[in-house]
C-alpha cells in the first residue's frame, strides 16, 4: 500500500511540473509591460466597428484615416492607454494569444451623464466662433470640447457633450503581437508612438541616466516632429527607470556625405 501511494504521489508531482513549466514566464503579460496589440472595437449591441488597428477591417467598416495609423499599437499595461476594461483584460494573457472581451460602459467610455446635455442658442454659438450651418447629428467644437448636435428648434440648439460611445457596451477582438523587454526597444517604441514614423534608424545612447536620441535628419525633413519631442521625453522619463534627462540630436549633412554613407555598404 505504501509503495503504491508513493508512486501515485510521484506521478502527480510530475504532471504538475509539466503543466506549470509549459509556458515561459516572459510570455505572460503583467502590469507595466510594454506590449503591442492589434484590436477591433465594436458596439456590442449593433456590431458597429468604431475603431481598429487593422486596415482591412477599417475599410470594411468605412472608417477613414491615414494608412499609417493601421498597425499594432504600443500599450504600457495598466496605464490606461486603451479603455480601462481592455487594459485590465491584457493582464495574465500570453504573447500570441487572441481573444474577445466584452466591456460594460463604466469600463469603456463611461455612462451617459444628463448634465452633459445642454441647451443654447445659435446666436451664442456664432458669437463663440461657429461658422456655417449646423444640423442634428453634426459634431461641433464648443470652447475646445466636441459636442453632438441633438436637436434644433426655434433658434435653440441641444448639445450633447457625452462621448459618442458613452453608455454603450463594447466588444473587442484582441491579439497580443509582441512583448518588448529590451531597453532600446522600449525607448524606440515610445519614440514611434509619438512620431508615427519608422524609427529603426534612430540611434540610442545612455550615459549616466541621460538618454541621447540621434534622430539623423528625420525631424529635419518633417519639422512637425519637433512638436512631439516634449511628449517623447516625458514618456521616457516616466517609463524608463533611472532616466534623468533626454537629449535629441538632429543631423544635417552635406549631400556628398550622405551619398558616400549610402554607398559604403554596397562597396563591402
Amino acid at each position: 500500500m505504501a509503495e503504491k501511494t508513493g508512486k501515485t504521489a510521484k506521478k502527480t508531482r510530475a504532471k504538475k511540473t509539466k503543466k506549470t513549466g509549459s509556458k515561459p514566464k516572459e510570455d505572460v503579460v503583467n502590469k507595466g509591460d510594454f506590449i503591442k496589440i492589434d484590436y477591433v472595437g465594436q458596439v456590442l449591441d449593433t456590431g458597429e466597428v468604431f475603431d481598429t488597428t487593422i486596415k482591412e477591417k477599417a475599410v470594411e467598416a468605412g472608417l477613414g484615416g491615414d494608412d499609417s495609423r493601421y498597425k499594432p499599437i504600443l500599450v504600457v499595461v495598466g496605464e490606461k492607454w486603451v479603455v480601462e476594461g481592455l487594459d485590465e483584460s491584457l493582464i495574465g494573457r500570453k504573447v500570441g494569444e487572441e481573444y474577445e472581451v466584452e466591456i460594460p460602459p463604466e469600463k469603456g467610455f463611461g455612462r451617459r451623464d444628463s448634465k452633459k446635455i445642454v441647451t443654447t442658442t445659435i446666436r451664442k454659438l456664432q458669437r463663440a466662433g461657429l461658422q456655417g450651418d449646423i444640423a442634428p447629428g453634426m459634431v461641433i467644437n464648443v470652447d475646445g470640447a466636441p459636442a453632438v448636435v441633438r436637436a434644433i428648434a426655434g433658434g435653440r440648439v441641444m448639445l450633447d457633450f457625452n462621448p459618442p460611445l458613452a453608455g454603450k457596451r463594447l466588444k473587442y477582438w484582441v491579439k497580443i503581437r509582441e512583448k518588448i523587454t529590451d531597453l532600446n526597444g522600449k525607448i524606440k517604441a515610445l519614440v514611434e508612438r509619438h512620431f508615427n514614423e519608422d524609427v529603426e534608424k534612430v540611434s540610442i545612447e545612455i550615459v549616466d541616466g541621460e538618454v541621447v536620441l540621434n534622430l539623423g535628419d528625420l525631424a529635419i525633413k518633417k519639422p512637425q516632429l519637433h512638436l512631439e519631442k516634449k511628449h517623447v521625453a516625458d514618456d521616457i522619463l516616466k517609463y524608463i527607470d533611472g532616466t534623468k534627462a533626454v537629449k535629441f540630436v538632429d543631423v544635417v549633412a552635406k549631400e556628398e556625405a550622405v551619398q558616400e554613407a549610402q554607398a559604403e555598404p554596397q562597396q563591402e
